[in-house]
This record gives C-alpha cells, sequence and structure tokens, in this order.
C-alpha cells in the first residue's frame, strides 16, 4: 500500500496527513481496480461508471430494506398489529436509529483494522446481509407464528396480537442492527477504491443505486399493496433482493489485505475507547458537516416514516388503496433521486455544493409543510410533493460523505464514517419520537408531524452556508485542532 505507514490513532496521538498521502494509500488500494484507469475516453468513463455502479450494489440491498421497512412497517403495525400512529413512532424511532448508533461506530473500528484475505469491508458486508435476510423473514411471517402462539386474527386491538407483535419487533431489531453492520463497511468500501478527485461522482453513484433500488422496491409494492399477504410477500421478496445485491460488490470491489502490523482492538472496551476518542477530537469539519447531516435527517425522517400512512389516511381516508398510491408516491420519489444524482456532481462543480445543498433544503421544506396545508390533498398532489423531496434525499444522502473524506484520514474512514452516521440515527431517534408526540397532540394526523420536520428542513436552508470549503489538493487535512476536546 506504499512506501509510508499510517499510524494507529488513539488518545494520545494526532494525524496531520496531507493529501497526496492519502491518494497514494488510496492508489494502493485500487491498483487492482483497472477500471479506474483511462477515464478521460468514453469507453474508459462507461467502464469506470458501471465497475462503480457494481462496487456501491449492496447499498441497493439496504436501501431495498428502509424503503420497505418505512412503506409498510409502519402500516404492518397500524393496520395488522393495530398498534396507534404515536405507539408505532416508538417502534421506528428505537428499533432502526438506535441500532445504528450502536453498531455503525463499532463495525467502523474492526472493519478499519481488518486482515481477512477478502479485505477490510467485504467480510462484514456478506455477515450483515446474512442476518438482515433471517431479520426480514422473521417479519414477514410474524402474523403467521403469532398465531401460532393464540394470537387471533381478526382481532381488533394489539392485545389480540401479542405473539405476533413480539416477534415483528423481534425481527425489526435484527434486521436494523444487521442492516447496518451492511451500510457503513459498503460506505466505506466506496470511499476506500474511489480516487479523492472521483468522491462526489463516487458518492453521486451510491445515491443513484439507492434510488434504482427504491423504484424497483415501491414499484413492486405498488403490485402487491392490496394483496392479503402483501406485508409477507414484500419482506420475502426484499429478502431475496438483499442476498443477490452483495454479489456485484464482492465480485468487482478489490481489497488489499491489511498489512499484519496494523493492530485490530483487542476487547470490544478498546473499540469503545477508540470511538470515544473519535468523538471527543472530531476534526472542527467534519463536526460542522455532521450537525448539517442531523438537522437535515431531523426534518427528513417523519417522512420518511409516515409518508405512504399520510396517503393511506388523510388522501383515502382510510381504504387500502391508499397504501397502493403511497407506493406510487414513493416511486416517484425515488425516480426523481434516482434522476438528480446523475446532474448532482455537475451542479456541484458548478454552483458549489453549499449552494446545491441549501437549495435541495429549500424544495423539501416548503413540501414537508405544504402537506399540512393540504391535509386532504388530491393523490396526483401528494405524489407531486412526495416526488419534489426526493431532490433532497439525493443530495445530503451525498454531499457530506464526499467532503467527509476530504477531511479525514484514509485509514479511519470506517471510524469516522460511523460518527457520521451517529448524527443521523440519532437524529433520526429524536426525530420519530417528537413528531409521534405531536401527532398524537393533533388526534393522530400525520401531517402535522411531517409538517414539523418541515421547520427543521428549512433550517437546513441556512445552515448548508456553514459546510467546510472544498480543500484544494494541496492542502493538507489536520486533525490537530479538535473542535471538542
Amino acid at each position: 500500500m506504499g512506501e509510508q505507514k499510517y499510524d494507529r490513532l488513539n488518545e494520545s496521538e494526532s494525524i496531520n496527513v496531507k493529501v497526496q498521502d492519502i491518494k497514494q494509500y488510496e492508489q494502493g488500494e485500487i491498483e487492482k481496480n483497472i477500471t479506474q484507469q483511462n477515464t478521460d475516453t468514453k469507453f474508459g468513463l462507461v467502464r469506470f461508471m458501471l465497475w462503480l455502479f457494481c462496487v456501491c450494489f449492496s447499498l441497493a440491498g439496504v436501501q431495498f430494506v428502509y424503503s420497505i421497512q418505512f412503506a409498510l412497517g409502519t402500516p404492518l403495525f397500524i393496520n395488522k398489529f393495530k398498534l396507534s400512529n404515536s405507539t408505532t413512532s416508538i417502534i421506528q424511532s428505537v428499533a432502526g436509529p438506535v441500532s445504528g448508533f450502536l453498531v455503525q461506530p463499532i463495525i467502523g473500528v474492526y472493519s478499519d483494522s481488518c486482515k481477512s484475505k477478502w479485505g477490510r469491508r467485504k467480510p462484514y458486508i456478506l455477515f450483515g446481509a446474512v442476518f438482515v435476510v433471517i431479520g426480514l423473514l422473521v417479519i414477514a411471517f410474524s402474523p403467521q407464528i403469532g398465531g401460532l402462539f393464540g394470537d387471533k386474527e381478526d382481532g381488533t386491538t394489539a392485545s389480540d396480537h401479542k405473539s405476533g407483535l413480539a416477534i415483528a419487533i423481534a425481527g425489526f431489531v435484527v434486521m436494523n442492527l444487521s442492516v447496518n453492520v451492511m451500510q457503513g463497511p459498503t460506505r466505506s468500501l466506496v470511499s476506500d477504491v474511489c480516487p479523492m478527485d472521483k468522491q462526489n461522482l463516487a458518492n453521486s453513484m451510491a445515491v443513484n443505486v439507492m434510488g434504482f433500488a427504491s423504484i424497483i422496491a415501491n414499484i413492486i409494492g405498488s403490485f402487491f399493496a392490496t394483496n392479503e399477504n402483501s406485508y409477507r410477500d414484500l419482506f420475502v421478496i426484499g429478502a431475496g433482493f438483499v442476498a443477490l445485491s452483495v454479489i456485484p460488490t464482492v465480485i468487482v470491489a478489490k481489497e488489499k489485505q491489511l498489512d499484519e502490523s496494523v493492530r485490530s482492538p483487542s476487547s470490544p472496551l478498546e473499540a469503545f475507547a477508540r470511538i470515544k476518542t473519535a468523538f471527543a477530537t472530531i476534526p472542527k469539519d467534519l463536526a460542522l458537516i455532521s450537525l448539517v447531516f442531523f438537522v437535515s435527517w431531523f426534518g427528513f425522517s417523519p417522512f420518511m416514516v409516515f409518508n405512504t400512512t399520510y396517503f393511506q389516511q388523510n388522501v383515502f381516508n382510510g381504504d387500502s388503496e391508499g397504501l397502493k398510491f403511497g407506493f406510487y408516491g414513493q416511486a416517484v420519489f425515488s425516480a426523481v433521486s434516482f434522476l438528480f444524482s446523475f446532474f448532482l456532481s455537475g451542479f456541484c462543480n458548478i454552483f458549489g455544493e453549499k449552494i446545491v445543498y441549501s437549495f435541495s433544503q429549500l424544495v423539501a421544506g416548503a413540501c414537508l409543510i405544504l402537506f399540512l396545508v393540504f391535509d386532504n390533498a388530491q393523490p396526483w398532489l401528494a405524489i407531486l410533493l412526495t416526488g419534489l423531496v426526493g431532490i433532497n434525499f439525493c443530495v445530503f444522502n451525498a454531499i457530506p460523505f464526499a467532503m467527509m473524506v476530504k477531511v479525514i484520514s484514509s485509514k479511519d474512514i470506517g471510524l469516522y464514517m460511523g460518527v457520521l452516521n451517529s448524527s443521523a440515527v440519532v437524529s433520526q431517534t429524536i426525530s420519530i419520537f417528537t413528531s409521534g408526540r405531536v401527532e398524537g397532540a393533533k388526534n393522530q394526523n400525520v401531517a402535522w408531524g411531517i409538517a414539523f420536520g418541515g421547520i427543521f428542513t428549512l433550517l437546513g436552508v441556512i445552515l448548508a452556508f456553514i459546510l467546510p470549503k472544498p480543500k484544494k489538493n494541496t492542502e493538507e487535512v489536520n486533525e490537530e485542532s479538535p473542535l471538542i476536546k
């Protein structure tokens, strides 16, 4: 991996890494990837983009999980297990975000120093995928398993579905723990194998793949939405999709085995100590990126959880047809995010990351508040508002990650990827829980919760301008002066 070695970060050490050193390190990681070469020609660029699509493809499995979790998970608990909107928000705010907060930094530490012959990231991607599949299958058959333990199939209260509900929640916990094991290393892998000057393009491709998967998930969901066993069928399909999604990534992403001199954490306690040090010595630029990322997720999370419920309860007054149109809306949302990702890198080059980020927050904030203004919107208007939010989803899932790679050491990408994602999961936990309380105070009207998120999205319009300036290739990545000590 080059002549120089990076020393391990610990409580008594600091890092001052030149960008040129980082590029040399990365070149060592990608020297076997011939698709990285000759991208100046059209053929070379197309070849590189296809290779990059495959590297990112396990994120398609991750996004498929999230798409069906929030499109179907909330209706599953409300319609099948008879929970209220506000109670469902508690489950969603705990099972997913808390899992991410605990798992991603820990996996980041261990994957940074993994010496497997398969590379640093791929073993964790494969391990996570196996247990995601298990979790999805448990959720899929939770009502039937609950019936074996005495649940009443036609019960009208949550107490009639106690066993199935407990099994579904257990499946959600397993699925969310495992999908975070997949997600962090996949994001880190994309950053590992792409040169510094292609990080914006790489993260745009990551969003592109996620958008593609979300389109597929929601189109399939719209066909199954009114079926009697729609929950079972879609979670089973999701399990198959996840299993297939890791294959392209594992085949095409070539990682070099780490040298034995790189020391792994001797115990979970040491891993936690490294995480504590990372939070305590977080570089100022990364702290600013994390703050903006936090606010963006705070605004988006209520929409993510309650959008399909909005279609069913507010647009179609509880009719099951609303869930089908909810999938249509999410498909349009995903298509907008997918298409915008092709232009994101170019827009950033023309207008700059801050302007693009701020604009996307403005569009989304206005749309989220309009969900309340048009409380009982016509289906076409609800779909339009849902679709426009896709621009924002594309932007805040690409720019922060591209910026992060430019302000930290390459050898600690896994650790700091977990730190950045922790800001998102903490935000989701607080946002989903508090928006659920807002809905509870407003007669379980999910439009109030979505609009509550819109206020914070509009705050992101201003906060986007505190994002760090892009560093030139001659500048240093200096981690000697943390914001928090």
